[in-house]
């Protein structure tokens, strides 16, 4: 009866023993202290083993007290282990635990792995956007510096060589707004950002060399044409000026300029946007 018990007892135990190793090692697998599990799942393994050879070991001690025979139990004695295994179940649970584990941590290792890529890419994505960003800007603000120029009527006769593409620098900074357009519409950033490099110093080599020389380089009656020219489109400009004064200045300003410097279209448009609203208000008074 007792040996029953001690049977039971030593099979209870080596179930708990293994779902104590199979909790062990799963939390030392979270913790990823790798080196710690394996170290639970070979104790555990051993105490199984310890615990699954409990019964021959008690039969000894009781064999060697007895005064019989230890080493050889007695022929009609009851083989161990009959009723079912007494080691085969807690470690197949011990490994089938550990494989889960580590199989476990595995598969939400890769899944770790994958979102963390993704988010890398998310985050070079909005890096490489807002490198973009800063790219258009420097590039609107080179444009929106030319777009003022060829707006303004005054600023044109004030630095014609701006306008000229007889003159290298200007011609130079027409190639390279080109050439920034085009890599603006492309999806390779690194030749944008040279693009947009190469057109902020062709600008800025082509405004201050027209700023330098002015009006200089051109014929005496043609400077003194310009000259008078830019009174009277400031005339022309003023609103305070009446309908008469202003067409009449605006008409005189054309044709001193006719044959000697050619307005931009947007120049014209912007000096007609001033004017003509004037005039009309004028003419309907």
């Amino acid at each position: 009866m007792m040996s029953e018990w001690a049977d039971w007892a030593t099979k209870l135990a080596s179930m708990l023993l293994g779902f104590a190793t199979v909790l062990g090692v799963v939390a030392a697998v979270m913790r990823r202290e790798f080196g710690q599990a394996v170290a639970r799942l070979i104790t555990g393994m051993v105490a199984l083993v310890v615990l699954s050879n409990f019964g021959s070991l008690r039969d000894w001690f009781e064999g060697a007290l007895g005064g019989g025979h230890p080493s050889k139990p007695a022929a009609d004695s009851p083989a161990k282990g009959d009723d079912g295994p007494s080691l085969w179940l807690p470690l197949a649970l011990v490994a089938g635990g550990a494989a889960l584990s580590f199989g476990g941590y595995g598969l939400w290792a890769r899944i770790q792995r994958r979102r963390a890529r993704k988010a890398a890419q998310r985050t070079a994505a909005a890096a490489a956007q807002e490198r973009r960003r800063a790219i258009e800007a420097e590039h609107d603000e080179v444009l929106d510096a030319y777009a003022a120029y060829l707006c303004d009527v005054l600023a044109v006769l004030d630095r014609p060589a701006l306008d000229d593409v007889t003159v290298p620098q200007t011609a130079a900074l027409l190639h390279a707004l080109d050439a920034a357009a085009d890599a603006h519409r492309g999806d390779d950033p690194g030749a944008y950002r040279q693009a947009v490099s190469a057109l902020k110093t062709a600008w800025r080599a082509a405004d201050e060399h027209a700023r330098k020389t002015g009006a200089r380089d051109l014929p005496a009656q043609e400077r003194s044409a310009i000259a008078k020219a830019r009174r009277l489109f400031e005339k022309a400009l003023d609103e305070r000026g009446s309908q008469h004064e202003r067409q009449a200045a605006h008409a005189k300003a054309r044709a001193l300029l006719d044959g000697v410097l050619t307005l931009p279209r947007q120049a014209v448009a912007a000096v007609e946007h001033h004017t003509r609203p004037a005039l009309s208000k004028d003419a309907t008074a």
